[in-house]
């Protein structure tokens, strides 16, 4: 408990820090206007998604939909209204050591003024003493990437519809001066009837001259070359530390392309280094059942000079709206015309009938303030003290749907870290994964296959963890000693997150 009480007593402290980093008046005043050069397009701003005095506790929180470096989106019910909601509750500690604060209010003022049906809409904001929280579109298809996965690749006719639906999102954001830096299945959501959304504008760039109101304090980083995005997916001019431009989101969906008709990213390899490799080498290699048509559009977006990648040279959009792989889409009505394709759902047995908890660890007794407790009369309010302190410690680094796998229906994630596995003459990086069953496991990154399973226990003389250094630990059982490494240095957060599910 002692880590609660430090925590809330910076609490105050750390609240107003945000409050004077993310705080936009309505009305700018003339005096923002001589600071025009430092920003692009610096004018009068009023939000169209307003800045609420909700609380967490305001909201039924049900199923993760996705978890990132510094932020979960989960889906979210309004009690007073029913209204569903995709809540992106981002932790505030975290955003403040990783110097991320500018990146939120970018994405927060980015997504606050686009406006198409192809980009996930914000509908408002809070925050609390501990976490920052977006009410964004629910789109209750799920990912793009899911689809791939179930079905195990798409059909052309359906890869057709998906990219001319991106394509035609794509050619609005980059009209409005705006870069992704993201693009890929993942961050392709699906609306209940299968239309396709671009969402996650965390690594979003705005170049010179852009549409978008962006204000001093909200700017992302200042080098165009920086790089952001997802290793398959990125381009070999960013490798190269070349500027940003619209061709690297043009690129990305190459790749997507590809993904959807083969089921695998075009360069996937067993590290991000072997990668970076086959991408700079454009090591590409199109499966015999790819349509002449097919293979000359990914082609063509992949070509090594961004400039020459059909959407971003002279011809702009119109180039490559008229590919011959698009031959019989109705631009006009993209999203009227023709009937999305079916969704495939999730095998039985994966999913939780509507109207029942779909992931017990989270409810507003586990995030925000946690000022809720729960009470079941035998000192429920302290176990729910303590799953609070659990969810806290939780490292959600990297996770990402191939981790679900993992996972039975119900159980859910509580501390990911990609550490090291120290042996006596070796070392190999593996996902150490601790869930809520309770349950402790070690996954091989790359093969994606489980490479042990710590059997638990809530005995301390079954299952213990030993702090060596701020970075390596290990994890002692009576048959074994693991030893690991963890470069974010959060031994003792992996100790204090197993003996606090222990002592549940």
């Amino acid at each position: 408990m002692a880590l609660m009480e430090e925590e809330g007593g910076s609490a105050n402290e750390m609240e107003k820090e945000f409050d004077s980093k993310l705080k936009v008046e309505s009305n700018s005043s003339s005096s923002k206007s001589s600071n025009s050069n430092a920003s692009l397009g610096s004018k009068s701003f009023a939000f169209r998604a307003p800045q609420e005095n909700f609380s967490i506790q305001d909201f039924e929180l049900e199923k993760i939909y996705g978890v990132g470096s510094y932020s979960k989106v989960v889906r979210a019910k309004k009690k007073d209204t029913g209204m569903i909601y995709a809540m992106k509750i981002m932790d505030k500690k975290f955003i403040t050591k990783e110097n991320k604060t500018s990146y939120v209010k970018l994405e927060r003022i980015v997504l606050d003024q686009l406006d198409h049906p192809g980009v996930v809409r914000l509908f408002f904001t809070f925050q609390d003493s501990f976490s920052l929280y977006m009410g964004l579109e629910s789109c209750d298809g799920g990912e793009l990437f899911d689809q791939i996965t179930r079905k195990g690749r798409l059909s052309e006719d359906d890869a057709r519809f998906y990219a001319a639906e991106v394509v035609d999102a794509l050619e609005y954001i980059h009209s409005m001066g705006l870069i992704h830096r993201d693009i890929k299945p993942e961050n392709l959501l699906l609306t209940a009837d299968g239309h396709i959304k671009i969402a996650d504008f965390g690594s979003v760039k705005p170049m010179q001259g852009s549409r978008i109101t962006v204000l001093p304090n909200a700017a992302s980083d200042d080098k165009a070359c920086t790089f952001v995005g997802t290793a398959a997916y990125v381009p070999p001019e960013v490798l190269n530390s070349s500027p940003a431009t619209f061709g690297n989101d043009l690129w990305a969906l190459g790749c997507t392309v590809y993904q959807m008709l083969a089921g695998t990213s075009p360069f996937k390899d067993a590290s991000e280094w072997l990668i970076f490799q086959r991408i700079i080498a454009r090591d590409i290699r199109f499966p015999d059942y790819f349509s002449e048509e097919a293979r000359d559009l990914i082609d063509q977006l992949l070509d090594m000079d961004p400039s020459r990648r059909p959407g971003a040279g002279p011809g702009g959009y119109a180039i490559l709206k008229n590919h011959s792989f698009f031959k019989g889409i109705d631009w006009a009505n993209l999203r009227e015309g023709t009937a999305p394709p079916t969704l495939a759902l999730e095998p039985r047995g994966q999913s939780t009938p509507p109207g029942e908890d779909q992931d017990s660890s989270w409810n507003p007794s586990h995030v925000g303030d946690g000022s809720a407790r729960t009470n079941d009369g035998n000192g429920g309010a302290a176990s729910a003290s303590e799953a609070v302190n659990v969810t806290r410690l939780a490292s959600i680094d990297s996770f990402d749907s191939k981790w679900q796998q993992f996972l039975e229906p119900g159980e859910s994630v509580l501390m990911i870290s990609l550490v090291k596995k120290l042996q006596k003459l070796s070392s190999k990086k593996v996902q150490l994964i601790l869930t809520n069953k309770p349950k402790l496991i070690y996954v091989d990154p790359a093969k994606l296959e489980i490479r042990g399973n710590i059997i638990w226990s809530d005995n301390p003389n079954e299952l213990s963890v030993q702090v060596m250094s701020p970075s390596t630990f290990k994890i002692c059982t009576p048959k074994k000693v693991l030893s690991f490494e963890d470069s974010k240095q959060r031994a003792t957060q992996w100790k204090k997150a197993i003996e606090s599910l222990q002592n549940l």
